[in-house]
């Protein structure tokens, strides 16, 4: 009790009234009721006061008693086995009064100190929800340190060295906190001789956890458990800020990442554009200077790769932009073939077969996509041939192949779950010459019109790519 003297007297005072009262007036109350009476202080100081205040009030109560009350009164005479029990009564109700009120205090004490420790941790995590996570962090660590002195937070991982702050065993017990995830130091079952208390703000399983280092208590005192189990609740919560700030960063890089990526798309598709009135100017001229000096027919051939090259790249953004809006009108292959073949010039030597049955049915599908599509497989094909290429269709369980196959080195089968994206360097694909984009472009633009396209063997030994398609 804060005043224990006040706690004696206060005793002594009750029994002093309800002496009074019951010498008073005890014709009217009776000896049994009056000697009830003589309980109210023996409890009252006992709940209250303790143990010591409450045998002193039931002392003083059996002498009362035996003094005012017990005939001859005034006198202190013991008549019989009654009065030593009365007495004995007394001093048990002051015992167990005594041992219930002191447990009722301690629960009150708990209780309030768990309020207390919930109300701290509400402030917490009010201050460290509030505002930006970095500046966020800032007040949470500025709260902490406020409430339970000098605070150093330690990047997970390292451990710091020749520090003046820390001691051989505290830099020991800092390691052991960020490697083993426990509570250490001051305070704790691990080097408790540290100076420092090393708390961890994130849970075990987490690698690479900063840790809280708290110095001593200014008093020198020793840290409870109950006072460590909070500060690492509270350290948790610290913790959980820390993540804050490691999303809001990840998220900023992202939004980085993503901006850089857009402008990139946005270039390449602006050049894209930008080079293609020039591009069909410069083929033209070549053109009309090829039927005169069959040596520009070179320069001819590499414009045109340059200008399905820039296609390639429009194509590309397009398909990031998720831009992409096919039509689905009926399509002749026979005519989108020929369209194909006659874009993509066969070079000296090399042979374009074409097998597309004339009564073949025509195919939803987008003609300009499909043209894309045709005219980078045929080029795929054309630039790994050894003599021959092949564009066939065909009719099979309601969907018509089309394929293009050449007798080149083929695709390894290892390497063809990855043949489709780009600027993948693959041997025997579309990946040694090129802009590494015409197949990622067909896989692309035949996702958007619900066709599949695959890899195989060709019989020629080469490789054969199947684009298949419902019929109209």
């Amino acid at each position: 009790m804060r005043f224990p003297i006040a706690s004696y007297l206060y005793a002594l005072i009750g029994v002093a009234l309800v002496a009074w009262v019951t010498s008073a007036f005890l014709s009217v109350l009776g000896l049994a009721s009056a000697a009830l009476l003589f309980l109210l202080p023996v409890l009252l100081a006992s709940a209250r006061g303790g143990l010591g205040p409450g045998l002193v009030a039931a002392l003083a109560a059996a002498g009362a008693y035996n003094f005012f009350l017990l005939p001859p009164r005034f006198s202190f005479a013991i008549h019989g086995a009654e009065n030593l029990i009365s007495v004995a009564v007394l001093v048990l109700v002051a015992l167990v009064t005594s041992r219930l009120g002191t447990r009722l205090r301690a629960r009150e004490a708990e209780a309030w100190a768990l309020a207390a420790q919930s109300g701290e941790a509400a402030e917490l995590s009010a201050v460290l929800a509030s505002g930006p996570p970095r500046e966020a962090l800032a007040k949470g660590e500025a709260f902490f340190a406020r409430h339970y002195g000098v605070v150093r937070l330690l990047p997970g991982g390292v451990v710091p060295e020749d520090d003046a702050g820390f001691s051989s065993l505290d830099l020991a017990a800092a390691a052991w906190a960020m490697h083993n995830g426990d509570a250490t130091g001051h305070g704790t079952a691990v080097m408790a001789a540290a100076d420092w208390s090393f708390i961890p703000l994130s849970p075990k399983a987490r690698r690479d956890r900063p840790v809280a280092a708290l110095a001593r208590p200014g008093d020198g005192s020793t840290r409870s458990w109950e006072q460590m189990a909070h500060l690492q609740q509270l350290c948790l919560l610290l913790g959980q800020g820390w993540d804050r700030v490691a999303l809001e960063d990840e998220r900023r890089e992202r939004e980085r990442w993503a901006e850089s990526d857009r402008l990139r798309r946005a270039f390449l598709a602006s050049l894209a554009h930008d080079f293609r009135t020039p591009m069909t100017v410069i083929a033209g001229r070549l053109e009309h200077l090829a039927l005169a000096h069959p040596e520009a027919e070179e320069a001819l051939l590499a414009v045109r790769r340059l200008d399905r090259t820039m296609n390639d790249l429009i194509g590309a953004a397009r398909i990031e932009e998720g831009s992409l809006a096919p039509r689905r009108d009926s399509t002749d292959l026979v005519d989108a073939a020929s369209a194909a073949c006659e874009a993509v010039p066969t070079p000296p030597g090399l042979v374009v077969e074409r097998a597309i049955p004339l009564d073949l049915p025509f195919v939803p599908a987008d003609a300009v996509l499909l043209h894309h599509i045709l005219v980078n497989l045929l080029d795929n094909a054309l630039r790994h041939t050894r003599s021959r290429v092949c564009l066939s269709a065909e009719l099979r369980a309601g969907r018509v192949l089309l394929a293009v196959e050449d007798d080149g080195p083929g695709v390894p089968e290892a390497e063809r779950a990855r043949i489709f994206e780009r600027f993948a360097r693959i041997e025997g694909g579309d990946r040694k010459q090129g802009s590494g984009l015409g197949l990622a472009i067909v896989k692309g633009f035949a996702d958007a019109m619900g066709m599949d396209v695959i890899v195989e063997d060709s019989p020629w030994g080469g490789a054969r790519f199947v684009l298949a398609m419902g019929a109209a």
